[in-house]
């Protein structure tokens, strides 16, 4: 049986090549050869942070290859080009028989015990999609846009509102597309230390991406003078970056604003607001968590078509033995990093 490798976080810093076996693939199952895998914030939380204590299989925005099918399965062929969603619903329990997967109570995935960053994933026929027209490394930035999709929905963001998205990140510049098309009319991006090389690539593909403005939140005044610009404030906060950063969202959302928000710390997760000027004001906090998957057939047609151009948020790649160098590099100011993939 042939035999291949994975990447894992065994300590602060530290990774792991685990020598694995193939598994048994089941009748329903789909064993996919990674061609590529997408490094996502929470893999650099793994590998900076090592919050769990435990070892943990990194990447989870994959791309690859139908390598071999179980008998029952329909949806895919051997050779087919698939990206692979990572939590799926159970489809039987109470919450998904009764139409509300977002709340399934037993969400099935990989993630446990198989890496993105490695040789192969056998998974569930239901995991797979199929895509054309766009490259390996191209077809990972699906699963982040996916997150952009739930942010923008759970914002439900109306015609001629005013939209902040906080975060230039992958996630933060994807909603920046899709909330033009649902109609905003002004839509400014913040970001920190916009001065730097890291900083200027983000703000240009912002501003190409149709942002209004970008403002830089290492300014003491940036809060005021978006104040001064927008009196009403904003109808929607889309929020991208870390959750300490949610009580600047809240006080940047007008009467009746929605602050909707997507983001983890293992350090310091901990925020505090003032509970009657949010009462009186009316506003909404909402946090997106897209899990189980859905949406990947909207994220591949939005890169496919250009809404979303992959070489735009795709900067780098790197291969797989450079991956420790991928994940340092992947917060440096001095680079124009935006999106990361590690091609296998």
């Amino acid at each position: 049986m042939e035999n291949f490798t994975s990447a894992w976080v065994t300590g602060l810093h530290h990774i792991t090549y685990k020598n694995q076996s193939l598994p048994e693939i089941g009748s329903q199952d789909v064993l996919v050869k990674v061609k590529a895998c997408g490094i996502c914030g929470t893999d650099i939380h793994y590998f900076k942070e090592f919050p769990d204590g435990k070892s943990t299989p990194l990447g989870h925005e994959v791309a690859g290859m139908v390598e071999y099918t179980g008998d029952e399965v329909r949806n895919v062929k051997v050779g087919d080009p698939v990206v692979v969603q990572n939590h799926v619903p159970c489809g039987v329990c109470e919450a998904c028989l009764n139409q509300r997967h977002d709340a399934c109570e037993a969400i099935r995935t990989y993630m446990e015990d198989q890496a993105g960053m490695g040789g192969y994933l056998m998974v569930p026929s239901r995991m797979v999609i199929p895509f054309k027209g766009l490259g390996f490394a191209e077809a990972t930035l699906a699963e982040p846009i996916t997150v952009s999709l739930d942010l923008c929905r759970e914002a439900s963001v109306r015609l001629l509102d005013d939209v902040l998205i906080m975060g230039p990140g992958t996630i933060g510049l994807g909603c920046i597309p899709i909330v033009k098309r649902q109609g905003a009319r002004h839509i400014v991006v913040a970001g920190h230390d916009l001065d730097s090389i890291r900083g200027q690539h983000r703000r240009e593909i912002a501003l190409s991406l149709g942002a209004t403005d970008v403002v830089d939140t290492a300014d003491p005044e940036w809060k005021m003078s978006l104040e001064q610009q927008y009196p009403s404030l904003f109808d929607r906060v889309i929020i991208t970056s870390p959750p300490h950063t949610i009580t600047d969202g809240i006080d940047l959302a007008g009467f009746r604003g929605w602050i909707v928000y997507d983001g983890i710390s293992y350090l310091d997760d901990t925020i505090s607001f003032g509970a009657n000027d949010f009462h009186f004001k009316k506003k909404r906090l909402i946090a997106s968590h897209a899990i189980p998957n859905w949406g990947f057939p909207q994220a591949l047609e939005l890169l496919r078509d250009g809404t979303i151009p992959p070489h735009r948020l795709l900067t780098h790649t790197y291969p797989f033995e450079k991956l420790a160098q991928a994940l340092n590099d992947y917060g440096s100011k001095e680079m124009k990093v935006i999106k990361i993939a590690i091609e296998m």
